[in-house]
This record gives structure tokens, sequence and C-alpha cells, in this order.
């Protein structure tokens, strides 16, 4: 039995995200999974399928004792830890947690096969699969995501026709106690509901409370649902604003359920309207329908619900994706999502009337709206509603899309709708020249490290490669179309170990080579140049597009 270890200690709709790859990974063969978690979403765990045993860290009292400067009591905590999991001998490993604890925590238990985040023996970072270097790059150029935090996952776990949908098993128990619940709010069996849910992990992430409100009545006026408002204790307070301004359309159940009576509560529900949170992802792995809406730091196209004909709202502002550091003083981006717009999407998407969503994309198209689904490789994608043509920003994410499916899927790039980005397409052509230049220098210091030179010699070599680089990266800084390459060959760039400078030049020279193809391809797919012209051949790197 081959005995796999996902360590995931981020928030419970992410480990919700890992339930395709688990079904996956169960499907492959004779497997075992254990799922390393922050011990207050070891819950979530049990309710996904496929789990075999579930490793709760109690990441919070570990911190206690290095607040207390009790380093030896520490130091215990975590070798015992380490011990066990050392003892499992585990055959791969998934560090879906991109953080330097996590790096350093998949380093000390050693396990042959490890993707994800990890960390050499001198402590330097390393980023073991292409998807997850992927990934990594994405998160710090959100505007090129191109593909679902759940696609990523299965990716580097190897499952390339996984499940399409995410999943999560509500026990009878829930059930019972949901029903009560309800019943204690007036709600009948068989009454129309509608689940809001209102918290998210920052306030700059919530819809405000008077929105809701609005969306609260226009849907009580209309259809006569019930309303009831989902979130956490901390979200009491506007729920209490809510119910207040609505009355006993609104029940409120914040802070009132477990991980598993959330699911049955949602499950309850014809359609949840919700934004970027774990609970949009509890209603998806439970098949209620889901209206999303996205603004800030959230986009629908990696973060989005993972299932088909689902509804996501986003507003498509000149700042959007914010970065998740920043602390905005002026989010008008909720405000680009309407009340009257959003409740005439949950209006259609509890009717499943997609005619009246497209009407509704025409009506309102300061809003981007888009309809899940997945493409022909079974990638998670957006279908945009209201017949609006892809804007630059959109076809550059295509154009990205494109080109490392081809690279890491060798799915042929199709072209990208929508006329050319000219001022894209010469940022990435000059792009590749410059990592044309410094393969042919990495090529130099190679050559010098294999003969006689001068040791003076080789070193100022090995300094105007460094200067070139320097050059890429300030122009990835400078040209968005660029920033995803460059961040990408700056992870690559890390994976590169080892004592012998020729050896070590040699593999630079093929990044670099990498780079100068995929910057072309690009440039080629956003801004294609006559055939004469693409196929024109540089430094003995082929111009061409696959």
């Amino acid at each position: 039995m081959r005995k796999v270890l996902i360590v995931n200690l981020t928030r419970f709709g992410d480990l919700l995200q890992t339930s395709p790859t688990i079904a996956g990974l169960r499907a492959a063969g004779d497997t075992e999974v254990t799922v390393v978690v922050e011990r207050n979403f070891a819950d979530v765990c049990e309710g996904i399928p496929g789990v075999d045993r579930v490793w709760p860290i109690d990441l919070d009292a570990l911190g206690r004792l290095l607040l207390a400067d009790d380093l030896r009591a520490a130091y215990h905590a975590v070798a015992h830890e380490l011990a066990a999991l050392r003892a499992e001998r585990f055959a791969l490993a998934l560090n879906y947690s991109s953080s330097r604890m996590s790096a350093v925590l998949l380093r000390l238990i050693g396990v042959p096969d490890t993707r994800g985040w990890s960390m050499s023996g001198d402590g330097h970072r390393l980023i073991t699969h292409p998807w997850s270097r992927l990934f990594s790059a994405s998160c710090l150029t959100r505007g090129q995501a191109a593909f679902n935090l759940v696609d990523h996952y299965q990716r580097v776990a190897g499952i390339s026709a996984g499940t399409r949908r995410l999943c999560f098993e509500v026990p009878p128990a829930a059930r019972s106690r949901v029903a009560v619940l309800l019943a204690d709010g007036g709600v009948g069996p068989d009454q129309p509901l509608v689940a809001m849910q209102l918290g998210a992990s920052r306030d700059i992430r919530r819809w405000p409370a008077r929105h809701f409100v609005a969306v609260g009545r226009l849907l009580h006026a209309q259809l006569g649902v019930r309303l009831v408002l989902c979130g956490g204790g901390g979200d009491r307070p506007m729920a209490g604003e809510i119910v207040a301004a609505l009355g006993p359309a609104a029940v409120d159940c914040c802070g009132r359920t477990s991980i598993a009576e959330l699911g049955a509560l949602l499950e309850r529900a014809d359609v949840l309207l919700t934004g970027d949170t774990g609970p949009m992802h509890m209603a998806v792995a439970v098949g209620t329908p889901v209206v999303a809406l996205f603004f800030g730091p959230a986009l629908p196209v990696d973060t989005g619900p993972y299932a088909a004909d689902q509804l996501c709202l986003h507003a498509p502002v000149a700042c959007a994706p914010c970065d998740h550091a920043i602390t905005c003083l002026n989010p008008f981006c909720r405000d680009v999502l309407e009340p009257e717009a959003v409740t005439a999407a949950v209006i259609a998407r509890r009717a499943q009337d997609w005619q009246g969503l497209e009407a509704a994309a025409r009506r309102w198209p300061r809003i981007a709206w888009y309809r899940t689904g997945f493409d022909a490789e079974g990638l998670f994608d957006l279908a945009p509603l209201g017949g609006a043509p892809p804007s630059p920003a959109e076809r550059l994410r295509r154009a990205h899309r494109a080109l490392w499916k081809g690279e890491l899927d060798g799915t042929p790039p199709r072209p990208v709708d929508g006329p050319p980005l000219a001022a894209e397409g010469e940022a990435l052509r000059a792009l590749a020249g410059l990592a044309r230049h410094a393969a042919a220098q990495a090529t130099r210091v190679e050559r010098l490290a294999g003969g006689d030179a001068d040791v003076e010699v080789l070193e100022a070599a090995g300094r105007e490669l460094e200067v070139l680089d320097a050059a890429i990266f300030r122009h990835g800084a400078i040209h968005e179309a660029a920033a995803q390459l460059v961040q990408l060959h700056r992870f690559e760039k890390e994976n590169v170990l080892g004592d012998d400078v020729a050896a070590l030049a040699r593999a630079t020279r093929a990044q670099h080579e990498a780079l100068a193809r995929r910057a072309r391809r690009l440039a080629d797919l956003v801004a294609p140049r006559a055939a004469a012209t693409a196929t024109v051949e540089a430094g003995g790197i082929h111009a061409g597009v696959a």
C-alpha cells in the first residue's frame, strides 16, 4: 500500500478544495491518505471521503510555548510530532501550505518524493514540482493567474482526470440538529430558503451589511423566501444589524453550527449568496447552487466555486485584484456589485434561468458575470455571460493559460480571441532577448569553468550573468505581461543546487533558454507576428510556437 501524506495547514475552505485530489489518489490504486491539519480544522477532514487518518497539529499550543520562552518544551513537542510522522514512512508528501513553516516541516519529515515547498540541507527554500512553482508564481502575479487552486492541487499529485466537484459527507446527526435549529427560527421543513454567508477572513472582503439587507428585502418581497444568515461567532454583530432590518424574514445562525452542521444548513438551502469564503466551498461540496461575489483580492478564476453551473459576479475595477497585504481605505469595488443586480442573480440562479442571467449580465455591464464549467482537458474554466468582448487583461490571462497548458500538460496552444496586444507582445519579446543573452553568458561561464581560465576571469563572467539576471527581474517588475514568467524563473533558479560551477552554469543556461522560449511563445499568443518572423532562430533557440 502506498502511503501518501498531505499537509494543509491553512483555512477550512482550502481543505475542502483538497477533496478532489484525495478522491483521485484513492481511485488510482491501493493508497492510504493521511492529512496533517491545524487542530482547529480537523473536523473538516472528518467529512471528506477517502481520508484514512487525520493528523491534527496544535499550532496555537506551540505558539504559546514559544511566547512563554519555554523553548525546551516547544522543541520536545515538535520532535515528538516529527518522530511520529517519520515513523509512518510515507512514499509521497504533498505540501499544499506555501509557508516557511511547512517547508521546514517537510524537510524534517524527509519523505523521498516531496512535492511543493520544502527546504534544502543548508536551509534554502525549494519548490519541487512545476505546478507548485507555477502556483507560487501565480500567487504573486494574480493578474495572470490562469488555473483554479483545485487543479493545481490535482496536477501536483499527478491527477489529470479527477472529480469535477468538491466532496463533503454530511452526517445524519448534523441534519437533525439543523432541522431543530431552523424550526426554532420558524422555518418549516419545505419552506424556500436562501442562505447568506456574512463573514470573511478580513473585513475588507465582506460585502456591506446594507447590501445584504437590500437583497434580503427584495428576495423576501419577490419570492417569499426565508433568509438564513451564516457565519462565525464574530459575525453576530453584523447578523444582528441585518435581523433588526429584516425582522422575522431572517434567521441568525452565525456561530451556532459546527463544520458538519454548516454543511447540513447549506445543503438545506436553495442557493447560497456568499463572498469568496470557506462556506462557498462547503456549499459546492454538498451540492447547493452558489452565487459568489468577488471583489478586492478575490478572483473567480483561481479560487472560484469548483463545480459546473455556479455563478460568479466579479467587480473588474482597474485596481483588481488588490494585494492581500493591502488595507484599502476606499473599497469602492464592493459597491460595483449592486444589490439589485445580485438579487436578479440569486433569483435567476435559483430558477436555473441561464437566459435570464445572460440578460442580467447585459443589464449590469459594470459587473463581470461568469458561469463555471470545465474545458476540454477537464480544467476549471469560466464562461463569460452577456456577450461582452474579453478585456485585454482577460486575453492576457487566457494566453498564460494556453502557454502553461502547453508547457506543463503538452496541450497544443490555441489562439486567443481579440485584437493583438501589441505592447505586451513587445515586452515579452524584449524579455526573450534578455533571456537569450543570459543563456549565452551562462554558456560562457560553463566553458570557462570547464577549462583553465583564471579565477578572476571566471568571477567577472559570473558577475556579468548576475547583471543580466537583474535586468530580467527589473523587466518583470516593470511589465505586467512578463511578471509571471520572471517570477517563475526566480523560483526555478532557487532549485539550482550544488558546488560544481560548470554544472551550475549548465543548469542556469537551461533555465534561461526555457524563459526565452516561454516569453516568445506567450508573445506569439498575444500578438502574433508573420510566420517568417516567428520562426527566426536566435542564439540557438527556436522562436516558433510549438
